[in-house]
């Protein structure tokens, strides 16, 4: 397994500054933790389900080869130990509900 930590920077509200990730040995996706500037955090994969919401692709070896998801802003990765994934994953607070949670 690899540990990483991709920050975008961008002015979306919408979309994650900060996203932790757990890759296979095929650097596909398994784990995802996304943190929101509103306060919001979501974490896909694993236990947590929402596999459908990981990144398909694997991801490149060259980490600079990585591009924000929405293609805007600067985009920066770099691995991360297994402990900090694990208490980021640990510390995570899902909303089930998702972003309409909100609303009700």
């Amino acid at each position: 397994m690899q540990y990483l930590l991709a920050e975008w920077t961008h002015q979306e509200e919408d979309e994650p500054y900060l996203i932790y990730s757990e890759l296979d040995g095929s650097r596909r996706e398994t784990r995802r933790v996304e943190f929101y500037r509103n306060g919001i955090t979501f974490s896909y994969g694993g236990e947590r389900g929402n596999e459908g919401a990981l990144c398909p692709e694997p991801f490149p070896e060259d980490l600079r080869g990585l591009r924000p998801p929405e293609g805007e802003g600067e985009y920066s990765a770099r691995e991360i130990s297994p402990g900090l994934f694990y208490e980021i994953w640990n510390q995570a607070q899902e909303r089930p509900d998702g972003f309409m949670g909100m609303f009700f």
